[in-house]
């Protein structure tokens, strides 16, 4: 059957009907037949079957709704333009059920109008509450901007606005001056003593206040230095080096490998001692090259062994050989290297030169040195009254610095210029005058700084290889600074 087709059966009314075809036979399973396109178009051509119906057609089985209740209307909307609208009957209203009483909200006044000062109803759920706030009807909020608005209290007695609690911190009235926030364990807290009787009471002992952090002219402990110990270590010394400078070259070179290797042991130890972890083994690798480098190649090897010493030590932590902190521990591993590797590969830099003249470059920046030492010590401990760095070196004054500016421009003169065989300090240039007064001023300075990272460090001495002295780099401290100065003056004045 075609879509929407249905078969309506033969019409009886119908006598020109052709009569209906041969009954087919079908099994009781079959209910609905599929014919073809042609079949269908023969039976709606005649009469068999019949197309679509409309919409609106009831078809087999509808049942029409039952017909509303009540009487019809008269009018169906929308009305025609005979009738009149009003005059049509409406049904009548049905009047809304009566309010719950526990439901009625008051009707509140408009927000422009000022306030009445009544106490909400809903708030209000018993005789006690609205005793409560009835203090504050009578009253409305107060603008005040001006001091005269304060005069007049707004409350009637004031003392309930008093605080009778523990007052504590700033608001405690029996603080005192003292405020522990940036004290430590350590150092006890001032407290002062109110007695009740002051007639009576003895008098409070005095209190001992203590500086939170140290004062560097505060000694650091170590027993007094045994000066005629140190003199004859001196002495010793002086003499060693004398004898290293007729040798020749080669042997001061090892005299000076070794006094430097020391100092820098000592500077690696120090500060592994003091909390840091710098690359001792790679300090100390870059120091001994520096200085055979600058031996045998001049500035180029101390430059080049530089560039290398920085380049390692950043590759050092970067790679792990030392896990600590990168930032702090590469400063104070090149802080050491500078220091110590550096400034003493001058001495390396005035040997280098060819000759015996580096020998007598190298021992008159000795003998100033040595001489600015023992002067300022002397005069210092004679006549020493005003101290010149009190926070760094409690010990050393104004006329300690003067006593050795004096010594180390007279050894200058009388041992450099007019010893025999002291070329080219003897010649007529007036080096040996310049080198007491560059002496004068640089090796307080070398003195200065390390006496400065001792007290940072919280030490008195850098070792105690040297009894009487300290350490080597206790010793020498002044001589790192005087080496580069006296090479720089003898390429000035000589070359």
């Amino acid at each position: 059957m075609d879509d929407g087709d249905h078969y309506d059966g033969w019409e009886e009314e119908d006598a020109d009907a052709p009569p209906p075809p041969p009954p087919t036979t079908r099994t009781p399973a079959e209910g609905v037949r599929i014919i073809g396109a042609e079949e269908a178009a023969t039976a709606l051509e005649s009469g068999h079957a019949a197309g679509r119906q409309p919409d609106d057609v009831p078809r087999f089985g509808d049942v029409p709704p039952p017909p509303p209740a009540g009487p019809r209307p008269a009018h169906r909307f929308p009305l025609p333009d005979s009738v009149d609208p009003a005059a049509v009957a409406r049904p009548p209203l049905v009047p809304p059920p009566p309010p719950d009483p526990e439901l009625v909200v008051p009707e509140l006044p408009h927000w422009t109008e000022p306030a009445t000062g009544e106490v909400p109803s809903v708030l209000a759920s018993d005789d006690e509450d609205l005793e409560a706030w009835s203090g504050l009807t009578s009253r409305a909020p107060r603008w005040r901007d001006q001091e005269s608005d304060w005069d007049e209290p707004d409350f009637d007695d004031a003392s309930q606005l008093a605080d009778d609690g523990i007052r504590e911190g700033v608001l405690d009235p029996d603080r005192t001056e003292h405020s522990d926030l940036f004290s430590f364990d350590d150092a006890p807290l001032r407290t002062e003593v109110e007695p009740t009787d002051v007639a009576a009471a003895p008098p409070p002992p005095p209190r001992r206040v203590r500086s939170v952090e140290p004062s560097y002219a505060e000694p650091h402990g170590g027993a007094p230095r045994d000066l005629q110990q140190a003199v004859v270590l001196g002495l010793g010394l002086g003499a060693v080096a004398l004898i290293c400078f007729k040798l020749g070259p080669l042997t001061s070179m090892l005299l000076v490998t070794a006094v430097v290797m020391l100092a820098a042991v000592e500077v690696f130890d120090v500060l592994r001692r003091a909390g840091y972890k710098p690359a001792t083994l790679l300090g100390l690798a870059a120091t001994a090259s520096a200085l055979i480098a600058t031996y045998n190649y001049g500035e180029t090897g101390l430059l080049l062994v530089t560039a290398l010493t920085v380049i390692s030590t950043f590759l050092w932590f970067l790679f792990g050989v030392e896990n600590a902190r990168p930032t702090v521990n590469i400063a104070v591993t090149l802080l050491g290297f500078f220091w110590v590797g550096v400034l003493g590969s001058y001495a390396a830099l005035l040997l280098a030169i060819p000759g015996r003249v580096g020998i007598a470059f190298l021992l008159g920046a000795v003998l100033a040195t040595v001489a600015n030492d023992v002067g300022g010590l002397l005069f210092g401990r004679q006549v020493g009254s005003r101290p010149l760095a009190p926070e760094i070196s409690p010990n050393k004054t104004w006329e300690g610095i003067i006593g050795g500016a004096v010594a180390s421009v007279v050894v200058s003169l009388l041992f450099l210029r007019y010893l025999p065989g002291m070329f080219p300090w003897e010649g007529g240039r007036g080096g040996a005058l310049w080198l007491g007064l560059v002496v004068a001023v640089v090796a307080p300075l070398g003195d200065l700084c390390e006496s400065m990272i001792k007290r940072d460090l919280g030490i008195k001495d850098m070792g105690t290889i040297l009894p009487g002295h300290g350490g080597v780099l206790d010793r020498f401290d002044a001589m790192l600074f005087v080496l580069p100065a006296t090479y720089y003056l003898m390429r000035f004045i000589y070359i």
